[in-house]
């Protein structure tokens, strides 16, 4: 049987027949491709073709395929095409098809269950460590996966491409997530642990030892730079197949321990790790150092202790000083997995009624010939008889007395290679002292794991967990084999579209910067709270003060004499800074955090000379300057308002936080450090008083509005656009929650004008941006808030001894203040017509208008009024889970648009409806179809009462029926996905009407169909309004 690509069929199967001779001489009809096949069909004619291009491209749709096709058709068609293509010529195709054959195998075992989400199962809480016994295989295909597919994998991973191994290792990595957990140890370990044995004799075998020794640091740099002088110092290929499998049972050691227990770990993959540490090959050695933190987390307590401790401390005293490099850069990582041990369930050898006291099970006896003094265990422990905290704190000793000494040994190495590694890794190793735990004792929750993983929140806009923990997040995914490889059968599902109305509705029409801006706050707020509940240990602090901090303080000031290393040195001070600063807290700081603080910020490290003066003051790396911009904020925010005082030492040295703000930060010469200390200004601002943040509204004007941001528009031969836009678009970001934390006389005279030159700015985005600071304005010239800020005024000048009568006073204010209120929105409103309406915008220095065209300004005026709509529809939304999560962090985790009052929601309501609205409906006739179209926008997300009522009303139906009209040519479409347009909902409530009147009409006992017609019959002579109040009325009943 042929079909209909001409390929033999037989049975719905392909019929083994000869592939094309790839040496034959290629027809126009070969290059060509069939666009009329179906997927299934192309795949099977083209990977089979000549050209190489044509395979690599149909390899990559062998899982689409697989998923479009089902199971059954992927059995009998898709797994007969992979023999040839495993040895194919190309390598990259071998490469390709090592990633398509994991979703292919999901299909084979689980494609005939609608049920089966893989996602799901990859993201299982490594603290769960729960099977899901509810999987249902599809015997056949797991039958062709465990014995055909699987040894398609076996013979990717011993390919001679590295990129080919890497991708097959993936794979299987994956894969044993879903294999019965029974069938893991015979199927999936023996592939990596054959590659592991010491068959054959490598290329570097029969090196010397002596070859291997370091030399001195001259003659390391010489030779890094060299070729190998003979084939003996190269990596052969058994050496390679060890270092693929050494990174391979690593993965496999932290899949989830339902499916690869610690006990399994403990006895196939511990024993394998520590022969490939004695390989004489320096290379194996390293990749089996890099495993090792990974090995730590799957296996057993006792294992750690006995064996993989002692087996990582010898490694650190290696004789090849990359293998040494290696142990310093891993440290983070050993440290991270010791503390994950407590919280593994089965880690202990209680679970598996092995002993504790250092006695071995026959199971586990080992010939280990570690020799160091450092790896011999007089101390015995009984890990079954732990419990967690007591496990937790014996394992917190052993990092201290382990890891702590390894850390010190590797900063005094004789091979500078060494101990610059080992300072890159020093702020990060310090930060991993810190505890994991969460608000129920375990590392979830609240705990840091939490807070790093953020898989429940992928998705969410901003938030800096991570910054606090350098290099851990890359821990946590490295023991996570669900990221491993890409699920690629697996299409991004398109979310439903939001229904109008909903908040979700609401919220994908506010801009991403608000929601990253409060997703910050939350982070910085959060983890402070998780510094409270859970201070670290004592011992840990005191030992990390007394044998590593000295060393980090020392690289703000390092003087190696090479300018290039002092400078990677100082950004690697400066990166880890904040994480050192929340271990160690406001003690660490005064004692030693603060000197260092400074001397990364001034390059001075406070000494001076005979005469007064700063000595051995050194230029400052811009990269260090820009990386402490950026967590200044957060500095502060764990120093508290109390640790931000200085004393007058600092003050008159200019050493002073807030000096260093001014004059280090915010007037820095730097365009990216101003870019981030201004992206981070709102959280600085919240931790000051009123009165302190009141003293700076006048520098932060000055700045904003000085040369270096929004008067100095650069611009260059190459680029004529303007190259500072970012600054002022960072400024227009901020603004919102700026105007938030000033009272309304400030806000017109200092914010009030930076909003005005922004909103006539040249570059678009920034112009955007900006308009979402006018609600916020709105709101705080409410009246309320306008008499409260001079009531307050006026009781100060009580205070000093002005007197006055006090109803006398509070009439007048509340006069003045009405005036005020008046006067500044109508300011606002005015300033909005002219450049926006009658197309009067300012002219700027050069002589030029605004360069936006007028229709342009009328849709801006359309997403003013959105804005405000936006406002005014996602008040209060936040109130209750912000006094639920209340904390004395001094952070102002809210939104801007949210927690209204009562007055300042009837104030801005006010606005829009009298004074914005009229202005808007006049753009119902614009000629510009565009216009048009953000009217309608603009209307869909007026609160209820504006929008299903009057006028209103009747624009946004015809504005809809234009649209749903012409949309398909004119390229006009409403967001929202199916929401109701305005007939809808007229048509909706008209029905609820009906029914009422009919209901009503047999409960008083009417004749049914009669009445019925004749209620329709009334309904339909109504007066529209007269129709809508009536619905609007038997809907809130």
């Amino acid at each position: 049987m042929i079909n209909p690509d001409g390929i033999s069929m037989e049975n719905g199967q392909i019929v083994n027949e000869a592939a094309p001779d790839p040496n034959a001489a290629l027809r126009f009809e070969d290059l060509t491709i069939d666009d009329e096949l179906s997927l299934l069909d192309r795949v099977v004619r083209y990977v089979r073709s000549g050209i190489a291009l044509q395979r690599l491209v149909h390899v990559k749709m062998i899982a689409e395929t697989a998923k479009t096709v089902g199971s059954e058709l992927t059995v009998n068609t898709l797994i007969p095409l992979l023999p040839p293509l495993v040895v194919d010529t190309e390598s990259i195709i071998r490469q390709h098809l090592a990633t398509q054959i994991l979703p292919v195998s999901l299909i084979c075992m689980f494609g005939h269950d609608p049920d089966f989400n893989p996602k799901e199962e990859t993201h299982r809480s490594k603290y769960k460590h729960k099977h899901n016994t509810n999987i249902k295989y599809e015997e056949r295909g797991y039958k062709i996966v465990t014995s055909i597919i699987l040894n398609h994998i076996n013979t990717l991973i011993t390919d001679a491409d590295m990129d080919v191994r890497k991708a097959a290792s993936d794979a299987l990595a994956t894969l044993a997530l879903y294999i019965k957990p029974e069938d893991v140890s015979s199927m999936i370990l023996p592939i990596p642990l054959r590659m592991a044995i010491d068959t054959k004799p490598s290329s570097t075998n029969k090196d010397n030892n002596s070859k291997e020794k370091d030399k001195d640091d001259k003659n390391n740099a010489k030779n890094s730079n060299s070729k190998p002088l003979n084939s003996k110092t190269k990596t052969g290929p058994a050496d390679e197949l060890r270092i693929t499998a050494s990174n391979l049972l690593a993965d496999l050691a932290s899949v989830d321990s339902s499916q690869i227990t610690p006990a399994m770990v403990a006895k196939f993959i511990t024993p394998t790790i520590l022969n490939l540490c004695k390989n004489p090959a320096f290379r194996v050695r390293r990749a089996a150092v890099q495993a090792i933190p990974r090995v730590v987390h799957g296996t057993l307590v006792d294992d750690v202790h006995r064996h993989l401790l002692p087996c990582f401390e010898s490694l650190a005293e290696d004789g090849m000083y990359r293998v040494r490099k290696s142990v310093g850069e891993c440290l983070v990582d050993m440290s991270r997995s010791l503390m994950l041990l407590p919280y593994c369930p089965d880690a202990n050898v209680a679970a598996f009624g092995g002993g504790g006291g250092g006695r071995k099970d026959k199971g586990s006896q080992r010939k280990d010939t570690w020799k160091d003094k450092g790896s011999q265990r007089k101390d015995t422990f009984d890990f079954s008889k732990m419990d967690q905290e007591k496990l937790k704190t014996v394992l917190m000793g052993m990092r201290r007395d382990t890891l702590v000494p390894i850390c010190a040994r590797l900063l005094g190495d004789t091979n500078r290679l060494v101990r610059q590694g080992m300072m890159q890794f020093l702020g990060p190793f310090i930060a991993s002292f810190y505890p994991l735990e969460g608000a129920d004792g375990g590392p979830e929750d609240d705990g840091i794991i939490d807070l790093l993983r953020g898989r429940e929140n992928e998705n969410m806009e901003g938030g800096m967990g991570v910054q606090f923990f350098p290099h851990a997040n890359g821990m946590v995914n490295r023991l996570n084999p669900s990221n491993l490889t890409s699920l690629s059968a697996d299409s991004p599902s398109i979310p439903p579209q939001p229904t109008l109305d909903s908040t979700e509705y609401l919220r994908s029409h506010l801009p991403a910067f608000l929601e990253k801006n409060l997703n910050d706050a939350k982070s910085l707020r959060r983890i402070l709270i998780h510094r409270d509940k859970h201070p670290v240990s004592v011992l840990d602090i005191t030992t990390v003060q007394r044998v590593l901090l000295p060393q980090y303080v020392d690289l703000a000031t390092i003087n190696t004499g090479d300018d290039t290393v002092d400078s990677e040195m100082r950004v690697y001070c400066a990166y880890s800074l904040p994480a050192v600063l929340l271990l160690l807290g406001k003690v660490g700081w005064d004692t030693s955090l603060k000197n260092c603080f400074l001397a990364l910020i001034t390059g001075w490290d406070g000494r001076k000379d005979e005469m007064g003066e700063p000595f051995g003051v050194s230029q400052v790396p811009l990269p260090v300057k820009r990386c402490l911009a950026s967590s200044f904020h957060s500095v502060c925010h764990m120093l508290g308002t109390q640790g931000i005082r200085s004393n007058s030492e600092d003050k008159t040295n200019r050493r002073d936080l807030f000096t260093i703000f001014e004059t280090h930060f915010l007037k820095d010469t730097d365009d990216t450090v101003r870019l981030n200390v201004i992206r981070n200004l709102i959280s600085f601002l919240t931790l000051l008083s009123n009165a302190k943040r009141v003293r700076y509204l006048p520098i932060l004007y000055e700045v904003i509005t000085g040369d270096s941001m929004l008067a100095s528009k650069r611009t260059n031969a190459m680029n004529p656009m303007v190259l500072n836009w970012r600054q002022r678009d960072m400024v227009a970001q901020i603004l919102p929650n700026l105007i938030s934390l000033y009272k309304p006389s400030l806000v017109r005279q200092y914010l009030w004008p930076i909003v005005k030159i922004l909103l006539c700015d040249s570059v678009n985005v920034v112009r955007e941006n900006t308009e979402w600071s006018l609600p916020v304005l709105f709101r705080i010239y409410e009246v309320t808030n306008c008499q409260a800020e001079m009531n307050n005024s006026t009781n100060r000048d009580d205070t000093a001894g002005a007197g006055g009568g006090a109803g006398g006073v509070s009439a007048s204010i509340t006069a003045e203040a009405s005036k005020f209120s008046a006067d500044a929105c109508e300011e606002v409103i005015m300033y909005l017509q002219a450049i926006l309406l009658d197309g009067k915008s300012p002219v700027k220095g050069n002589g030029k208008s605004s360069s936006s065209g007028a229709f342009s300004n009328r849709q801006g005026f359309c997403r003013v009024l959105s804005a405000v709509a936006l406002a005014l529809r996602l008040k209060g939304k936040e109130l209750k889970r912000r006094r639920a999560g209340r904390h004395n962090s001094g952070i102002d985790a809210t939104h801007p648009f949210q927690n209204f009052n009562q007055e300042e929601y009837k104030h801005v309501h006010h606005m829009m409806t009298t004074r914005l609205l009229p202005l808007a409906t006049i753009m119902k006739d614009d000629k510009v179809a565009n216009v048009r179209l953000a009217l309608a926008k603009c209307l869909r997300v007026m609160p209820p009462d504006i929008r299903d009522n009057g006028e209103i009303k009747k624009i946004l139906w015809t504005l809809e029926d234009e649209i749903d009209t012409w949309g398909g040519g004119s390229s006009l479409f409403l967001d929202g996905g199916n929401s109701p347009t305005a007939r809808d909902r007229t048509n909706a409530a008209a029905a609820v009407a009906a029914a009422a009147v009919v209901a009503a009409a047999k409960a008083c006992g009417g004749s049914g169909d009669s009445d019925s017609k004749r209620s329709r019959d009334r309904e339909q002579k109504k007066p529209l309004q007269q129709r809508d109040d009536d619905s609007k009325s038997l809907a809130s009943i």
